[in-house]
Protein backbone atom coordinates (compact mmCIF):
# COMPACT_ATOMS: atom_id res chain seq x y z
CA UNK A 1 0.00 0.00 0.00
CA UNK A 2 1.49 3.57 -0.62
CA UNK A 3 2.68 5.45 2.17
CA UNK A 4 2.79 8.99 2.87
CA UNK A 5 5.64 10.12 4.38
CA UNK A 6 7.50 13.83 5.40
CA UNK A 7 10.78 14.73 4.08
CA UNK A 8 12.72 17.42 5.84
CA UNK A 9 15.99 18.39 4.92
CA UNK A 10 18.31 21.14 6.37
CA UNK A 11 21.63 22.28 4.88
CA UNK A 12 24.68 23.70 6.69
CA UNK A 13 25.55 26.17 3.63
CA UNK A 14 24.60 30.16 3.52
CA UNK A 15 21.46 29.68 1.52
CA UNK A 16 19.68 27.63 4.60
CA UNK A 17 20.59 28.96 7.81
CA UNK A 18 17.25 30.42 8.34
CA UNK A 19 15.38 27.74 7.43
CA UNK A 20 13.80 25.64 10.12
CA UNK A 21 15.71 22.53 11.90
CA UNK A 22 14.55 19.84 10.90
CA UNK A 23 12.49 18.98 14.36
CA UNK A 24 10.67 21.70 13.73
CA UNK A 25 9.86 21.24 10.15
CA UNK A 26 8.59 18.12 10.95
CA UNK A 27 6.27 19.22 14.28
CA UNK A 28 5.25 21.78 11.17
CA UNK A 29 4.14 19.11 8.44
CA UNK A 30 2.43 16.74 10.88
CA UNK A 31 0.39 19.20 11.94
CA UNK A 32 -0.58 20.54 8.43
CA UNK A 33 -0.87 16.67 7.57
CA UNK A 34 -3.38 16.43 10.16
CA UNK A 35 -5.12 19.52 8.97
CA UNK A 36 -5.35 17.95 5.46
CA UNK A 37 -6.57 14.60 6.73
CA UNK A 38 -3.26 12.94 5.61
CA UNK A 39 -1.54 10.13 7.83
CA UNK A 40 1.65 9.99 8.17
CA UNK A 41 3.47 6.86 7.75
CA UNK A 42 6.93 7.58 7.64
CA UNK A 43 9.32 10.60 8.33
CA UNK A 44 13.06 11.18 6.38
CA UNK A 45 15.55 14.10 7.20
CA UNK A 46 18.45 14.77 5.36
CA UNK A 47 21.59 17.15 6.18
CA UNK A 48 22.84 17.73 2.48
CA UNK A 49 22.71 20.90 0.01
CA UNK A 50 20.15 20.31 -2.65
CA UNK A 51 22.02 22.78 -5.30
CA UNK A 52 23.41 19.43 -6.89
CA UNK A 53 22.22 16.21 -7.45
CA UNK A 54 22.85 13.47 -5.92
CA UNK A 55 21.32 13.25 -1.79
CA UNK A 56 20.63 9.55 -0.68
CA UNK A 57 17.68 9.76 1.26
CA UNK A 58 16.03 11.91 -2.02
CA UNK A 59 17.32 9.97 -4.41
CA UNK A 60 16.04 6.78 -2.25
CA UNK A 61 12.62 8.54 -2.13
CA UNK A 62 12.15 8.83 -5.85
CA UNK A 63 13.01 5.66 -6.82
CA UNK A 64 9.78 4.49 -4.22
CA UNK A 65 8.04 6.87 -6.14
CA UNK A 66 8.35 5.40 -10.10
CA UNK A 67 7.88 2.03 -8.04
CA UNK A 68 3.80 3.43 -6.98
CA UNK A 69 5.13 3.05 -3.46
CA UNK A 70 4.61 7.21 -2.40
CA UNK A 71 0.99 8.23 -2.43
CA UNK A 72 1.92 11.66 -0.96
CA UNK A 73 4.85 13.38 -0.09
CA UNK A 74 4.62 16.24 2.66
CA UNK A 75 7.21 19.04 2.98
CA UNK A 76 8.11 22.67 4.52
CA UNK A 77 8.55 24.16 1.20
CA UNK A 78 9.56 23.18 -2.29
CA UNK A 79 12.83 24.31 -2.38
CA UNK A 80 13.07 21.69 0.44
CA UNK A 81 12.57 18.72 -2.02
CA UNK A 82 14.47 20.30 -5.15
CA UNK A 83 17.01 23.05 -5.89
CA UNK A 84 18.39 21.52 -9.00
CA UNK A 85 16.96 21.60 -12.88
CA UNK A 86 17.85 17.14 -12.45
CA UNK A 87 15.74 17.09 -9.53
CA UNK A 88 12.57 19.63 -10.05
CA UNK A 89 12.26 17.89 -13.27
CA UNK A 90 11.92 14.57 -11.93
CA UNK A 91 9.85 15.89 -9.05
CA UNK A 92 7.22 17.52 -11.69
CA UNK A 93 7.29 14.66 -13.74
CA UNK A 94 6.14 12.23 -11.37
CA UNK A 95 3.53 14.94 -10.17
CA UNK A 96 2.23 14.65 -13.84
CA UNK A 97 2.06 11.03 -14.29
CA UNK A 98 -0.12 10.75 -11.05
CA UNK A 99 3.22 8.47 -9.76
CA UNK A 100 2.42 10.82 -6.68
CA UNK A 101 -0.68 11.81 -5.41
CA UNK A 102 0.32 15.66 -3.87
CA UNK A 103 2.72 17.13 -2.41
CA UNK A 104 1.76 18.88 0.67
CA UNK A 105 3.55 22.46 1.64
CA UNK A 106 2.58 25.55 3.55
CA UNK A 107 2.28 27.32 0.42
CA UNK A 108 -0.87 24.79 -0.59
CA UNK A 109 -1.30 21.50 -1.98
CA UNK A 110 0.48 20.36 -5.74
CA UNK A 111 -1.49 17.83 -7.36
CA UNK A 112 -1.28 16.57 -10.98
CA UNK A 113 -3.65 19.36 -12.50
CA UNK A 114 -1.82 21.60 -14.85
CA UNK A 115 -3.05 24.94 -12.12
CA UNK A 116 -0.89 23.10 -9.79
CA UNK A 117 2.16 21.56 -11.20
CA UNK A 118 2.43 25.57 -13.28
CA UNK A 119 2.78 27.15 -9.24
CA UNK A 120 4.81 23.69 -8.67
CA UNK A 121 7.42 24.59 -11.30
CA UNK A 122 7.48 28.10 -10.77
CA UNK A 123 8.34 27.85 -6.75
CA UNK A 124 11.18 25.42 -8.01
CA UNK A 125 12.24 27.59 -10.94
CA UNK A 126 12.54 30.55 -7.65
CA UNK A 127 14.12 27.76 -5.95
CA UNK A 128 17.11 27.11 -8.75
CA UNK A 129 17.42 30.78 -9.93
CA UNK A 130 18.21 31.48 -5.90
CA UNK A 131 21.12 28.91 -5.83
CA UNK A 132 22.51 30.12 -9.31
CA UNK A 133 22.35 34.06 -7.89
CA UNK A 134 23.98 33.13 -4.96
CA UNK A 135 26.61 31.00 -7.18
CA UNK A 136 27.24 34.00 -9.50
CA UNK A 137 27.24 36.34 -5.85
CA UNK A 138 29.58 34.30 -4.34
CA UNK A 139 31.98 33.64 -6.86
CA UNK A 140 31.83 37.21 -7.98
CA UNK A 141 33.14 38.20 -4.58
CA UNK A 142 35.29 35.70 -4.10
CA UNK A 143 37.41 36.89 -7.56
CA UNK A 144 37.39 40.41 -6.16
CA UNK A 145 38.60 39.46 -2.72
CA UNK A 146 41.48 37.91 -5.24
CA UNK A 147 41.66 41.43 -7.17
CA UNK A 148 42.47 42.87 -3.88
CA UNK A 149 45.43 40.74 -2.97
CA UNK A 150 43.80 38.42 -0.35
CA UNK A 151 43.44 34.69 -1.00
CA UNK A 152 39.96 32.95 -0.97
CA UNK A 153 40.74 30.02 1.29
CA UNK A 154 41.97 29.20 4.46
CA UNK A 155 45.73 30.04 4.24
CA UNK A 156 48.86 28.09 4.98
CA UNK A 157 50.71 27.72 8.51
CA UNK A 158 52.04 30.68 9.25
CA UNK A 159 49.15 32.57 8.07
CA UNK A 160 45.69 33.78 9.86
CA UNK A 161 42.81 35.18 8.66
CA UNK A 162 41.27 38.35 10.11
CA UNK A 163 37.80 37.66 10.18
CA UNK A 164 36.70 41.49 11.67
CA UNK A 165 38.92 43.15 8.52
CA UNK A 166 39.14 40.39 5.82
CA UNK A 167 42.08 40.29 5.18
CA UNK A 168 45.22 37.83 5.78
CA UNK A 169 47.15 38.47 8.84
CA UNK A 170 51.07 37.09 10.55
CA UNK A 171 50.97 34.28 12.78
CA UNK A 172 53.45 35.51 15.37
CA UNK A 173 54.09 32.24 16.70
CA UNK A 174 54.34 30.32 13.42
CA UNK A 175 55.62 32.39 10.90
CA UNK A 176 58.97 33.35 12.45
CA UNK A 177 59.60 29.23 12.47
CA UNK A 178 58.59 28.88 9.17
CA UNK A 179 60.70 31.55 8.41
CA UNK A 180 63.78 29.85 9.77
CA UNK A 181 63.01 26.56 7.87
CA UNK A 182 63.19 27.78 4.82
CA UNK A 183 66.43 29.87 5.81
CA UNK A 184 67.70 26.32 7.22
CA UNK A 185 66.76 24.52 3.84
CA UNK A 186 68.43 27.66 1.79
CA UNK A 187 71.76 27.06 2.99
CA UNK A 188 72.04 23.62 1.47
CA UNK A 189 73.57 22.34 4.27
CA UNK A 190 70.62 20.77 5.54
CA UNK A 191 67.98 18.01 4.54
CA UNK A 192 64.37 18.39 4.67
CA UNK A 193 64.07 15.51 7.36
CA UNK A 194 67.20 17.51 9.59
CA UNK A 195 64.97 21.10 9.16
CA UNK A 196 61.34 18.77 10.21
CA UNK A 197 63.48 17.42 13.07
CA UNK A 198 64.82 20.79 14.31
CA UNK A 199 61.54 22.16 13.68
CA UNK A 200 59.77 19.86 16.37
CA UNK A 201 62.22 19.33 18.88
CA UNK A 202 64.37 22.18 19.22
CA UNK A 203 61.77 25.35 18.13
CA UNK A 204 58.40 23.46 19.95
CA UNK A 205 56.37 23.93 16.48
CA UNK A 206 52.97 22.46 16.70
CA UNK A 207 50.10 23.43 14.31
CA UNK A 208 47.00 25.37 14.92
CA UNK A 209 44.78 23.81 17.52
CA UNK A 210 41.55 23.71 16.14
CA UNK A 211 37.86 22.44 17.20
CA UNK A 212 38.98 18.76 16.28
CA UNK A 213 41.91 19.12 14.30
CA UNK A 214 45.57 20.54 15.06
CA UNK A 215 47.67 20.96 17.91
CA UNK A 216 50.45 18.92 16.58
CA UNK A 217 53.80 18.39 15.36
CA UNK A 218 55.14 19.51 11.94
CA UNK A 219 55.16 16.07 9.83
CA UNK A 220 56.80 15.48 6.35
CA UNK A 221 54.06 15.85 4.28
CA UNK A 222 53.29 19.37 5.32
CA UNK A 223 57.03 20.65 5.40
CA UNK A 224 57.20 19.63 1.68
CA UNK A 225 53.62 20.95 1.21
CA UNK A 226 55.08 24.06 2.80
CA UNK A 227 58.25 24.37 0.72
CA UNK A 228 56.40 24.43 -2.15
CA UNK A 229 53.89 26.76 -1.49
CA UNK A 230 54.35 29.94 -3.65
CA UNK A 231 52.13 31.76 -0.84
CA UNK A 232 55.27 32.43 1.13
CA UNK A 233 56.83 34.12 -1.97
CA UNK A 234 53.69 37.07 -1.62
CA UNK A 235 51.94 35.16 -4.64
CA UNK A 236 48.26 33.64 -4.10
CA UNK A 237 48.04 29.87 -6.18
CA UNK A 238 44.21 29.95 -7.67
CA UNK A 239 42.89 27.79 -10.49
CA UNK A 240 46.55 27.54 -12.02
CA UNK A 241 47.56 30.64 -11.78
CA UNK A 242 49.80 32.99 -9.34
CA UNK A 243 47.99 36.48 -8.61
CA UNK A 244 49.92 39.02 -6.12
CA UNK A 245 48.75 39.24 -2.63
CA UNK A 246 49.25 41.37 0.20
CA UNK A 247 50.25 39.60 2.47
CA UNK A 248 53.35 39.22 4.40
CA UNK A 249 56.08 37.36 2.30
CA UNK A 250 59.00 35.56 3.93
CA UNK A 251 60.83 34.80 1.18
CA UNK A 252 61.81 36.34 -2.49
CA UNK A 253 60.73 34.67 -5.44
CA UNK A 254 64.16 33.78 -6.27
CA UNK A 255 65.16 32.55 -3.23
CA UNK A 256 62.16 30.08 -3.31
CA UNK A 257 62.95 29.15 -6.64
CA UNK A 258 66.38 28.29 -5.66
CA UNK A 259 64.19 26.20 -3.04
CA UNK A 260 62.45 24.34 -5.78
CA UNK A 261 65.73 23.44 -7.39
CA UNK A 262 67.06 22.40 -3.92
CA UNK A 263 64.08 19.94 -3.90
CA UNK A 264 64.56 18.40 -7.35
CA UNK A 265 68.06 17.62 -6.26
CA UNK A 266 67.88 13.88 -6.67
CA UNK A 267 70.75 12.75 -8.01
CA UNK A 268 73.41 13.93 -4.62
CA UNK A 269 74.03 10.92 -3.03
CA UNK A 270 72.84 11.70 0.42
CA UNK A 271 74.29 10.30 3.87
CA UNK A 272 72.06 7.83 5.15
CA UNK A 273 73.80 7.07 8.86
CA UNK A 274 76.21 9.97 8.80
CA UNK A 275 76.50 13.49 9.05
CA UNK A 276 80.00 13.54 7.33
CA UNK A 277 80.84 17.38 6.06
CA UNK A 278 81.52 17.16 1.88
CA UNK A 279 79.43 14.11 0.94
CA UNK A 280 76.94 15.17 -1.08
CA UNK A 281 79.12 17.99 -2.14
CA UNK A 282 82.65 17.00 -3.43
CA UNK A 283 82.72 14.40 -7.09
CA UNK A 284 85.69 12.81 -8.28
CA UNK A 285 87.93 14.83 -10.44
CA UNK A 286 89.15 11.61 -12.47
CA UNK A 287 86.38 10.17 -13.48
CA UNK A 288 83.39 11.95 -12.03
CA UNK A 289 81.71 9.53 -9.72
CA UNK A 290 80.62 10.49 -6.65
CA UNK A 291 82.50 10.64 -3.28
CA UNK A 292 81.66 8.41 -0.14
CA UNK A 293 82.89 8.87 3.39
CA UNK A 294 83.97 5.74 5.42
CA UNK A 295 84.76 6.40 9.44
CA UNK A 296 87.39 4.52 11.33
CA UNK A 297 88.06 4.74 14.85
CA UNK A 298 90.80 3.09 16.61
CA UNK A 299 90.70 1.80 19.81
CA UNK A 300 91.95 4.48 21.33
CA UNK A 301 88.63 6.57 20.54
CA UNK A 302 90.34 8.89 17.76
CA UNK A 303 88.02 9.30 14.82
CA UNK A 304 89.40 9.18 11.14
CA UNK A 305 87.08 9.92 7.78
CA UNK A 306 88.81 9.48 4.32
CA UNK A 307 86.84 10.32 1.31
CA UNK A 308 87.02 8.09 -2.00
CA UNK A 309 85.48 7.54 -5.11
CA UNK A 310 82.42 5.34 -5.32
CA UNK A 311 82.36 4.62 -9.10
CA UNK A 312 83.19 1.17 -8.29
CA UNK A 313 80.43 0.50 -5.91
CA UNK A 314 77.70 1.67 -8.18
CA UNK A 315 78.75 0.60 -11.92
CA UNK A 316 81.13 -1.74 -11.08
CA UNK A 317 84.28 -0.23 -12.90
CA UNK A 318 87.07 0.28 -10.86
CA UNK A 319 88.16 4.47 -10.03
CA UNK A 320 91.88 4.51 -9.21
CA UNK A 321 91.87 7.78 -7.59
CA UNK A 322 92.65 7.41 -4.20
CA UNK A 323 91.04 8.01 -0.64
CA UNK A 324 91.61 11.22 1.03
CA UNK A 325 91.43 12.33 4.55
CA UNK A 326 89.09 14.70 5.70
CA UNK A 327 92.11 16.51 7.73
CA UNK A 328 93.59 17.34 4.24
CA UNK A 329 90.09 18.47 2.55
CA UNK A 330 89.79 20.93 5.57
CA UNK A 331 93.64 22.38 5.47
CA UNK A 332 93.27 23.11 1.59
CA UNK A 333 89.81 24.22 1.38
CA UNK A 334 90.68 26.19 5.05
CA UNK A 335 93.94 27.71 2.39
CA UNK A 336 91.55 28.50 0.28
CA UNK A 337 89.19 30.37 2.05
CA UNK A 338 91.76 32.32 4.19
CA UNK A 339 92.32 34.49 0.91
CA UNK A 340 88.97 35.78 1.79
CA UNK A 341 90.62 37.22 5.41
CA UNK A 342 90.21 41.42 5.16
CA UNK A 343 92.78 43.39 7.01
CA UNK A 344 90.24 44.91 10.23
CA UNK A 345 91.06 49.12 9.06
CA UNK A 346 90.11 47.71 5.74
CA UNK A 347 86.83 46.56 6.75
CA UNK A 348 85.76 49.03 8.74
CA UNK A 349 86.90 51.65 6.10
CA UNK A 350 85.14 49.06 2.56
CA UNK A 351 82.00 49.10 4.79
CA UNK A 352 82.17 53.35 5.58
CA UNK A 353 82.78 53.82 2.16
CA UNK A 354 79.70 51.39 0.76
CA UNK A 355 77.23 53.57 3.60
CA UNK A 356 78.65 56.61 1.96
CA UNK A 357 77.81 55.54 -1.61
CA UNK A 358 74.19 54.17 -0.80
CA UNK A 359 73.44 57.85 0.59
CA UNK A 360 74.31 59.46 -2.51
CA UNK A 361 72.21 56.90 -4.46
CA UNK A 362 69.61 57.38 -2.24
CA UNK A 363 69.18 60.90 -2.91
CA UNK A 364 69.43 60.33 -6.25
CA UNK A 365 66.97 57.73 -6.37
CA UNK A 366 64.34 60.02 -4.49
CA UNK A 367 64.84 62.14 -7.55
CA UNK A 368 63.96 59.48 -10.09
CA UNK A 369 60.92 58.58 -7.60
CA UNK A 370 59.25 61.98 -7.68
CA UNK A 371 59.57 61.96 -11.37
CA UNK A 372 57.98 59.13 -11.87
CA UNK A 373 55.03 60.39 -9.15
CA UNK A 374 54.77 63.48 -11.11
CA UNK A 375 54.50 61.43 -14.62
CA UNK A 376 51.88 59.33 -12.92
CA UNK A 377 49.61 62.47 -11.95
CA UNK A 378 49.90 63.69 -14.73
CA UNK A 379 49.14 60.67 -17.14
CA UNK A 380 45.93 60.45 -14.96
CA UNK A 381 44.79 64.14 -15.34
CA UNK A 382 45.21 63.63 -19.32
CA UNK A 383 42.83 60.53 -18.40
CA UNK A 384 40.46 62.77 -16.74
CA UNK A 385 40.16 65.40 -19.37
CA UNK A 386 40.42 62.48 -22.03
CA UNK A 387 37.05 61.54 -21.08
CA UNK A 388 35.61 65.01 -20.28
CA UNK A 389 35.98 65.63 -24.03
CA UNK A 390 34.07 62.43 -24.68
CA UNK A 391 31.12 63.21 -22.58
CA UNK A 392 31.10 66.58 -24.66
CA UNK A 393 30.69 64.74 -27.89
CA UNK A 394 34.09 66.73 -28.72
CA UNK A 395 35.94 63.52 -29.93
CA UNK A 396 34.49 59.99 -31.54
CA UNK A 397 34.54 57.03 -29.93
CA UNK A 398 37.65 55.22 -32.33
CA UNK A 399 39.67 58.82 -31.07
CA UNK A 400 38.79 58.21 -26.89
CA UNK A 401 39.72 54.42 -27.53
CA UNK A 402 43.12 54.59 -29.36
CA UNK A 403 44.05 57.64 -26.79
CA UNK A 404 42.73 56.01 -23.56
CA UNK A 405 43.99 52.89 -24.38
CA UNK A 406 47.76 54.49 -25.13
CA UNK A 407 47.44 56.74 -21.51
CA UNK A 408 46.23 53.40 -19.29
CA UNK A 409 49.49 51.60 -20.80
CA UNK A 410 51.63 54.22 -19.71
CA UNK A 411 49.95 54.59 -16.28
CA UNK A 412 50.06 50.30 -15.96
CA UNK A 413 54.09 50.74 -17.00
CA UNK A 414 54.46 53.81 -14.28
CA UNK A 415 52.64 52.08 -11.74
CA UNK A 416 54.75 48.99 -11.88
CA UNK A 417 57.94 50.91 -11.33
CA UNK A 418 56.70 52.72 -8.27
CA UNK A 419 55.53 49.55 -7.13
CA UNK A 420 59.00 47.89 -7.84
CA UNK A 421 60.93 50.68 -6.70
CA UNK A 422 63.26 49.88 -3.76
CA UNK A 423 65.76 51.86 -1.76
CA UNK A 424 68.18 49.63 -3.80
CA UNK A 425 71.31 51.96 -2.85
CA UNK A 426 70.68 51.04 0.80
CA UNK A 427 69.31 47.26 0.47
CA UNK A 428 73.57 47.01 -1.66
CA UNK A 429 75.14 48.45 1.28
CA UNK A 430 73.87 46.42 3.39
CA UNK A 431 74.55 43.14 1.48
CA UNK A 432 77.73 44.34 0.78
CA UNK A 433 78.04 44.71 4.78
CA UNK A 434 77.34 41.68 5.25
CA UNK A 435 79.41 40.20 2.86
CA UNK A 436 82.22 41.71 4.15
CA UNK A 437 81.77 40.59 7.48
CA UNK A 438 80.75 36.71 6.43
CA UNK A 439 84.46 37.26 4.33
CA UNK A 440 86.50 38.31 7.15
CA UNK A 441 85.33 35.33 9.59
CA UNK A 442 85.07 32.71 6.72
CA UNK A 443 87.95 31.03 7.38
CA UNK A 444 87.37 30.76 11.59
CA UNK A 445 84.19 29.79 11.49
CA UNK A 446 84.86 27.05 8.95
CA UNK A 447 87.87 25.47 10.57
CA UNK A 448 86.18 25.18 14.27
CA UNK A 449 82.40 24.56 12.65
CA UNK A 450 81.16 21.00 12.92
CA UNK A 451 79.99 19.41 9.73
CA UNK A 452 76.61 21.37 9.30
CA UNK A 453 78.23 24.42 9.18
CA UNK A 454 81.00 23.40 7.08
CA UNK A 455 78.54 22.59 4.57
CA UNK A 456 76.73 26.03 4.72
CA UNK A 457 79.83 27.75 4.03
CA UNK A 458 80.98 25.28 1.09
CA UNK A 459 77.12 25.86 -0.06
CA UNK A 460 77.44 29.54 0.08
CA UNK A 461 81.22 29.96 -1.62
CA UNK A 462 81.63 27.96 -3.99
CA UNK A 463 80.72 25.14 -6.74
CA UNK A 464 81.80 22.33 -8.82
CA UNK A 465 84.19 20.51 -5.97
CA UNK A 466 86.18 18.03 -6.85
CA UNK A 467 88.76 15.55 -4.95
CA UNK A 468 91.44 14.25 -7.98
CA UNK A 469 94.41 12.59 -6.47
CA UNK A 470 94.74 14.43 -2.96
CA UNK A 471 93.93 17.80 -4.58
CA UNK A 472 90.97 20.15 -4.00
CA UNK A 473 89.49 22.28 -6.84
CA UNK A 474 86.49 24.15 -7.07
CA UNK A 475 85.11 27.57 -8.46
CA UNK A 476 84.97 30.40 -6.06
CA UNK A 477 81.48 32.41 -6.64
CA UNK A 478 81.09 35.74 -7.63
CA UNK A 479 81.24 38.11 -5.54
CA UNK A 480 83.66 36.30 -2.99
CA UNK A 481 85.57 35.22 -5.72
CA UNK A 482 86.22 39.36 -6.33
CA UNK A 483 87.24 39.66 -2.84
CA UNK A 484 90.05 36.27 -3.46
CA UNK A 485 91.26 38.18 -6.28
CA UNK A 486 92.28 41.47 -3.87
CA UNK A 487 94.06 39.37 -1.47
CA UNK A 488 97.45 40.87 -0.39
CA UNK A 489 96.98 43.77 -3.24
CA UNK A 490 96.15 47.14 -1.41
CA UNK A 491 93.66 48.41 -3.73
CA UNK A 492 90.88 47.85 -1.92
CA UNK A 493 89.12 50.87 -3.16
CA UNK A 494 88.45 49.25 -6.50
CA UNK A 495 87.43 45.93 -4.82
CA UNK A 496 84.77 47.29 -2.82
CA UNK A 497 83.95 49.32 -6.16
CA UNK A 498 83.48 45.68 -7.94
CA UNK A 499 81.83 44.23 -5.85
CA UNK A 500 78.73 47.12 -4.89
CA UNK A 501 78.59 47.22 -8.81
CA UNK A 502 77.97 43.17 -9.16
CA UNK A 503 75.42 43.63 -6.31
CA UNK A 504 73.65 46.61 -8.43
CA UNK A 505 73.80 44.94 -11.74
CA UNK A 506 73.47 41.01 -11.33
CA UNK A 507 70.07 38.91 -11.06
CA UNK A 508 71.85 35.74 -10.34
CA UNK A 509 71.17 34.49 -6.82
CA UNK A 510 73.51 34.58 -3.66
CA UNK A 511 72.68 34.36 -0.13
CA UNK A 512 75.05 35.39 2.33
CA UNK A 513 74.86 32.68 5.27
CA UNK A 514 74.55 34.85 8.81
CA UNK A 515 77.21 35.08 10.80
CA UNK A 516 75.09 34.60 13.80
CA UNK A 517 73.61 31.64 12.03
CA UNK A 518 77.15 29.88 11.64
CA UNK A 519 78.40 31.16 15.16
CA UNK A 520 75.61 28.54 17.14
CA UNK A 521 76.36 25.39 17.83
CA UNK A 522 74.85 23.05 15.01
CA UNK A 523 72.57 20.06 15.45
CA UNK A 524 74.99 17.46 14.16
CA UNK A 525 72.24 15.26 16.43
CA UNK A 526 69.61 15.25 13.85
CA UNK A 527 72.09 14.96 10.76
CA UNK A 528 72.95 11.49 12.28
CA UNK A 529 69.13 9.85 12.57
CA UNK A 530 68.64 10.51 9.04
Amino acid sequence: MPKNVIYARKSSESEDRQILSIDAQVREMRELARRSGVAIDEVLTETRSAKAPGRPIFDGLMRRVYRGEISAICSWKMDRLARNPKDSGNLLHALGEGLVQQIITIDGVKTSSGNDRLMGSVELAFATKFIDDLRANTKRGLEERLRNGWATYVPPVGYLNDVINHTIVSDPKRLPIVRKIFERFLSGAYRAEQVRIEANEQWGFRTVQRKRIGGRPLSRAMLYRMLGNPFYAGLIPSKGRLVPGKHEPIVTWEEFQRVQNLLQRTGQRRPKRHGFAFTGIFRCGRCGGAMSAEEHVKQSGKRYVYYRCCRMRTLGEPCTSTCVPEREIVDQLSRVLGRLTIPTSVLAWLKRKAADAAEADRARGQIVKRALEDNLRDTERQTSSLLDLRIRSVISDEVFKAKNNELEQRKGSLTTRLSAFTETSEAVARQVSELLDFAANVQRLFVAGPAVRQRAILEAVGSNYRLEGKKVSFQLEKPLSLISEAGGCSNWQRTGDDVRTWFLTTTEYFRIPKLHELSQPANDTAAQTV
